[in-house]
């Protein structure tokens, strides 16, 4: 086993921080999805441009997903509803990998499940009418995958203070 290290304490120290948010009912769960992308990508700033604009572009296609199946479960069963609506955002979620700039499936996927399971789990403040529950959730669960991405930032920062400091 390798040496413990200045990233080992940095991401263990912002991950107890980041459990704060619970306060907030942040859902602490889309943050560390959204940091996993930070590392994944690279662990550099251009992780942000890369996960980013196909994080949104997830988001709101999982958003118009809820919306098509809420305005389709009176026609259809839902579980019909549900294959309608998910068969044409996944299809349009397809087509945006297609587009320089919006082509990282891995946020553009797991920012779509993160929304989709995330708003039927109410992982936000629960809003008495309809469109702030949508955008509730899309500050939330979005804003969460996106604090993610900073934290992530931050235990690279931070760890390399502490090797400043112990050399």
């Amino acid at each position: 086993m390798n040496k413990i290290n200045s990233l080992d304490i940095s991401v263990a120290a912002l991950a107890a921080v980041s459990c704060l948010g619970a306060l907030a009912g942040l859902p602490i769960w889309a943050l560390f999805i959204g940091w996993a992308w930070y590392f994944t990508l690279g662990a550099t700033v251009a992780g942000f441009k890369q996960a980013i604009p196909p994080m949104l572009a997830g988001s709101m296609l999982a958003v118009l997903a809820i919306v098509l199946i809420d305005s389709l479960s009176g026609m259809l069963s839902p579980l019909g509803a549900m294959i309608f609506a998910v068969f044409i955002t996944v299809f349009l979620l397809m087509l945006t990998l297609k587009i320089k700039g919006l082509d990282c499936s891995l946020a553009s996927f797991n920012s779509y499940s993160c929304m989709f399971a995330g708003y039927y789990a109410a992982s936000f403040p629960v809003q008495p009418v309809y469109v702030y529950n949508l955008g509730y959730a899309v500050l939330w669960i979005t804003g969460a995958n996106f604090l993610g991405l900073v934290f992530g930032w931050l235990s690279i920062k931070l760890a390399g203070l502490g090797k400043t400091a112990s050399e």
